[in-house]
């Protein structure tokens, strides 16, 4: 079995079930299937071949879900980005994967446009909710109308084959593409539904982005995967609006970072919305304070479930229990199926209570790096994926975080590689050296902060740094806060100290 096999099941099976709400758009799962059965067809006349990567590019909506599935369904490989990236950010992908098609929407068709200049996209770029013209360029709704209601597929599927590129910056800095295959994700997201006990009658809302591997994971695939239905956001919410789609939608699962429990735990009017049916919020991304566990079980009358996962892990890792003992700080026991040791820098196996490298082993773990030998058989050396991220058990078996992958600012539930910041303020003509650091903020978790040294004489406004970063960046990655200082403190072998800035701000 794999998602887009069980996609077709329920399509038969329980035809006239709802799985998928998007404001007054409602889809059973006959009608869903079709449309992915559609916009296959239509992909596979437009050109495209099992392997072919297909990058999508969109917010939250049907169409990103009716495409991740159709390109699966046709065995082509589904690339999915930040559709808030800039050209700069998106040029990296498109480079190194060489995509064959884009389906993204009318806003970023400038940039795969100027992109294609310099990388084929031979197979064109695919615009949703509008009919743009131009040179292989061609519209959504045109290319799925003109598709046959049934798909039959030439070959058999192979558990091992790769569906999805899914980048990720590592310790890097520098964007890499994890190899996912069917059996990676179909598993991680059946053993997640039976972790939490989904069944048909659960309503999961998706409000995280959907290009990120634990939305995908979490909601939506274990959405599909339990025959439950998703009701759909374009992306993340005030607590208002969230509080009210749990009560009117009747809300039974709910995923978010931690940064969405604390404004929840904080908002004044929790009181006025009926939140009964509301039964397990799940977290994962970044540390979840025992405080807000605390004042959210007393606010809601029930405990949040904090897990932990990687990008190259499908994503899930661990999990606390969701009906069993949690344990505040700690992100919870391996999942069945998977395995995890603590190990030290020579792979030995730490006792309970020491710290020590997460490794991870299970039919979750990515098949690799694309296009990247070298460092993925470094990071599958010995049989076991090495994460990167410090941790300890205790004598029961769960483990407690010690500290991410080195450098990582995690805001707001989104990765920020320090790196890929400086070097964007690399190329501003007034700066000479540059450190980023993330700096502890009470609602987003993490906040990003720049040590800028300036070329002698030179003079520049925060703010004149911040708009320039604008074109380069994400607006969630541009620094918060910018410090000006004379010197960077360094090792006697020129390596910097990121260590020593962070004590510069206590």
């Amino acid at each position: 079995m794999n998602l887009s096999l069980r996609l077709a099941e329920l399509g038969r099976m329980s035809p006239g079930h709802e799985a998928l709400i998007y404001y007054d758009q409602r889809l059973t799962y006959s009608h869903l299937n079709t449309m992915v059965n559609k916009l296959a067809n239509g992909l596979t006349k437009l050109g495209l071949l099992p392997g072919d990567r297909v990058i999508l590019a969109l917010s939250n909506c049907p169409e990103f879900i009716i495409s991740y599935y159709a390109i699966m369904r046709i065995r082509a490989v589904v690339v999915p980005i930040n559709n808030q990236y800039t050209i700069n950010e998106i040029g990296i992908i498109v480079r190194d994967s060489s995509p064959a098609a884009v389906i993204t929407d009318e806003k970023l068709l400038p940039s795969f446009s100027k992109l294609s200049a310099e990388t084929p996209i031979d197979r064109g770029i695919i615009i949703i909710r509008s009919f743009p013209e131009g040179k292989n360029i061609h519209s959504f709704t045109t290319l799925m109308d003109q598709g046959e209601p049934e798909y039959r597929s030439g070959a058999e599927y192979q558990r091992d084959e790769v569906v999805e590129l899914l980048y990720t910056s590592g310790n890097s800095g520098s964007p890499k593409g994890a190899m996912l295959t069917q059996n990676n994700l179909y598993s991680n997201a059946l053993t997640f539904v039976q972790v939490n006990n989904f069944t048909p009658d659960d309503r999961s809302l998706l409000v995280a982005p959907a290009f990120h591997a634990a939305a995908q994971t979490c909601v939506m695939n274990a959405t599909i995967v339990s025959g439950a239905t998703m009701v759909v956001h374009d992306g993340w919410v005030g607590p208002e609006a969230l509080l009210k789609a749990i009560q009117d939608e009747k809300i039974t699962f709910y995923f978010g970072p931690p940064t969405m429990y604390a404004l929840l735990v904080n908002h004044p009017n929790t009181e006025k919305y009926d939140t009964g049916s509301w039964k397990i919020a799940y977290t994962g991304s970044s540390a979840l304070s025992i405080d807000i566990f605390n004042n959210f079980e007393k606010k809601f009358g029930f405990q949040i479930t904090e897990g932990y996962g990687l990008t190259e892990t499908s994503p899930v890792v661990t999990s606390n229990p969701v009906h069993g003992l949690k344990k505040p700080g700690s992100i919870g026991l391996p999942i069945p199926g998977v395995e995890v040791k603590i190990v030290d820098y020579e792979d030995h196996e730490m006792p309970p209570g020491e710290i020590g490298e997460i490794l991870v082993k299970g039919p979750n773990v990515m098949k690799g790096y694309f296009n990247r030998e070298e460092e993925t058989q470094w990071v599958m050396r010995n049989g076991w994926f090495h994460t990167g991220d410090l941790a300890y058990k205790d004598t029961d078996g769960y483990l407690f975080i010690v500290d991410r992958k080195k450098d990582l600012i995690i805001r707001g539930g989104l990765n920020i590689y320090p790196r890929e910041v400086e070097e964007a303020l690399y190329t501003h003509p007034k700066v000479f050296e540059v450190a980023v650091v993330g700096v502890p903020d009470p609602v987003m978790g993490e906040e990003v902060l720049a040590f800028v040294l300036l070329r002698n004489g030179d003079k520049v406004d925060p703010e004149e740094l911040k708009e320039y970063c604008k074109d380069k960046l994400a607006r969630y990655k541009i620094p918060k806060y910018i410090r000006f200082v004379e010197n960077l403190p360094k090792t006697t072998s020129g390596k910097l100290l990121k260590g020593a800035l962070r004590k510069m701000l206590d």
